[in-house]
């Protein structure tokens, strides 16, 4: 007797119509090696760890700031803003807890 191997068009049937795979039909034991596979290979791994801090693009950005022309100038840097008595070199200072400009009698280098 000659077994001839079912073709891909051939579908199962039960005795309620055609067969669709779930889990419910795999063997206990399938499902029982596959959740031991599945655990111990989350468990067998040590935690990941980073060998080097993430590398930023620029400088992080100062957390408290001053405005000089539309660029934020770090806390405890100099420079040129415009006063009353001219363009002068201000140093950006806190007071409180608000930043502020402390102008010093220094008028800006002229280029």
């Amino acid at each position: 007797m000659i077994a001839v191997a079912p073709r891909l068009s051939d579908k199962k049937t039960g005795p309620t119509g055609p067969v669709h795979w779930s889990w419910r039909t795999l063997p206990p034991a399938l499902l029982a090696a596959l959740l031991l596979l599945i655990t111990t290979e989350a468990l067998a791994g040590d935690a990941a760890v980073a060998l080097e801090p993430p590398r930023l693009a620029q400088a992080p950005e100062p957390l408290c700031f001053c405005w000089n022309e539309g660029r934020k100038i770090a806390e405890g840097a100099a420079s040129c803003i415009r006063t009353t008595q001219g363009r002068r070199i201000a140093q950006c200072g806190r007071v409180i807890n608000m930043m502020s400009w402390h102008v010093t009698d220094t008028p800006c280098p002229e280029s």
